[in-house]
Parts: C-alpha cells; sequence; structure tokens
C-alpha cells in the first residue's frame, strides 16, 4: 500500500490554474523526486499535501483525493480533515524542508528553541525533556559544537548550517514522509552534496520517505528511486530512474535531461549548438 496517493489534484489562483489533474504515489520508504522548471507546479503540489495552498491567498483546491496512511494502518483524506486534525498532522507525520532557511525560521527565537517548540506542541514533552531531544537532533544532524550552536540565532549561522536545523525541526518527531522543497538551491556546490547525503542518511537511519522537489536533473539521478515531470501544471511523466533517464518518452522530459551539461560535449566544436527542444514546447 502506498504511503501518499495524489489523485487529480487540480488547484486553481482566481481564474489560473496552477495544477491540473495531478496524479502520483510515494512508497514507504523511498524517495520521489518531483523535477520541471520553475512554474510547473511543483511547490504548489508541496503545500497542497501539506494543506498550507488555501492559507493566506486566493488559491483553492478544486478537485482530487490525497490519501496518506496514518501510523495505525488506516487511511485518510487529507483534503477532509479539519483544520485542527492537520495542525497535528504536519510535523508529526508530513514534515516539509522550504527552500530558504533564513526566511523560514523565525530570526528571534534561537535555534534550539524552534526545535524544542516542535516537540512541545507534537509530542507533548516538557521544557527540560524537548531541549534534551533538540540537543540529540542536534548531533543527529551533524552540527558541530552542539551546545554552542543551540542558543545561536538564525542569522548567526551559515547557509548550511541553517539547512541543518530546518532538516532536525522537520525529523524531530519522527515523520512518516519529508517534503523536501529544493533544500539546496541557496547553496553551494559542495554544502549542497553535504545536504543531501545527509537528507539520503538520516533516510536510511529513520525510513523516512521522501518527496524531493528540484530543478537538477544530477540531483534527481543520485537520489531519487523514482521520477516525477511536470510540466504546465500537469504530470506529463513519471516512472523509476533508470526509466526517465534512459528512456524518456515526453519531449519535455527529453528536453530536460538534454539539457544537462556533460564533460566532453564541446569537444570538436567551436561553441554551444542552440537547444532546439525548448523552443517547440511553448
Amino acid at each position: 500500500m502506498a504511503l501518499l496517493s495524489v489523485t487529480d489534484l487540480t488547484v486553481t489562483f482566481d481564474e489560473f490554474t496552477a495544477i491540473d489533474s495531478v496524479g502520483f504515489e510515494i512508497q514507504p520508504g523511498e524517495t520521489l523526486g518531483v523535477v520541471g522548471e520553475s512554474g510547473s507546479g511543483k511547490s504548489v503540489t508541496a503545500l497542497s499535501i501539506m494543506r498550507l495552498v488555501e492559507l493566506g491567498s486566493r488559491a483553492k483546491v478544486t478537485r482530487g483525493r490525497i490519501d496518506f496512511e496514518m501510523p495505525d494502518g488506516s487511511v485518510i483524506d487529507l483534503l477532509t480533515q479539519p483544520e485542527r486534525s492537520m495542525q497535528d498532522i504536519r510535523g508529526k507525520h508530513v514534515s516539509m524542508i522550504f527552500q530558504e532557511p533564513l526566511t523560514s525560521l523565525n530570526p528571534v527565537f534561537p535555534v534550539g528553541e524552534q526545535i524544542a517548540e516542535a516537540l512541545r506542541v507534537h509530542e507533548g514533552l516538557d521544557k527540560k525533556a524537548a531541549h534534551a531531544r533538540a540537543r540529540e537532533m542536534f548531533d543527529l544532524v551533524r552540527i558541530p559544537e552542539a551546545d554552542k550552536r543551540f542558543g545561536q540565532y538564525p542569522h548567526e549561522m551559515s547557509g548550511g548550517m541553517r539547512q541543518r536545523v530546518m532538516i532536525a525541526i522537520a525529523l524531530s518527531c519522527g515523520p512518516r514522509l519529508l517534503i523536501a522543497d529544493e533544500p539546496t538551491t541557496a547553496l553551494d556546490v559542495t554544502i549542497q552534496a553535504q545536504t543531501l547525503g545527509l537528507i539520503k542518511q538520516l533516510q536510511v537511519e529513520t525510513g523516512t520517505a521522501v518527496m524531493l522537489i528540484t530543478h537538477d536533473m544530477g540531483v534527481v539521478a543520485e537520489v531519487a528511486d523514482r521520477v516525477v515531470v511536470m510540466n504546465r501544471a500537469r504530470v506529463v511523466e513519471q516512472g523509476t530512474v533508470d526509466e526517465i533517464f534512459h528512456n524518456p518518452q515526453d519531449p519535455y522530459t527529453q528536453a530536460l535531461l538534454s539539457a544537462v551539461p556533460r564533460l566532453g560535449s564541446m569537444a570538436g566544436r567551436v561553441g554551444p549548438e542552440p537547444f532546439h527542444l525548448a523552443g517547440s514546447l511553448r
């Protein structure tokens, strides 16, 4: 049975269709890569799963189901749950890492307190127990000098360390599904590799399924088990990593793959060739 099953999901923003009849599944413990250019609907899909897309905006889910398997084996449609129930589900059963940690973390609270807050809200721990567990999370995500870092504010940490704090918050309550929305976009290449390696290692240790949203096909090839390709609000293709990379069927998927730089591709040429497929997709 799938951990998460999205069926015919459609979201509109005023007269604009943000995502149109999107459907896919995530199995327990697997990594699903969701790829596509900016504006293709990747983040809207993630926010719809978290039931955040309708909060503070004119967006509206007009059709579909999002079935999620709870720890007791029951299956619920997240779209029909009251907001109070979703407050319990977010963070505890489904967590999300947002693109930019500096804007996602609260600037006026130490990072250790922000991890402890999630534990107090979702796990019912008292202040002492929450602080002890938050300190353990610092070790889990490999933050050095944890005792010193615990009391730091977000602006006092590097981008890589802030991203590790976000991962610690997201994993602190042992969620069954972690949604990572372009978690390495604002990081340099070395820190990107460290962050992705950390997510993969923690996934092995905790058994958490991961929905990784990215526009980087190289990242997908490295960490994903299956891939969903989105373009212009729709899913245009999905399959295993081998199927998508070695036998892509949709022209848009072929265009994404052809845009990935390859060593030696300029050998014997004066300059790069035009990207022919891009114009035909508009």
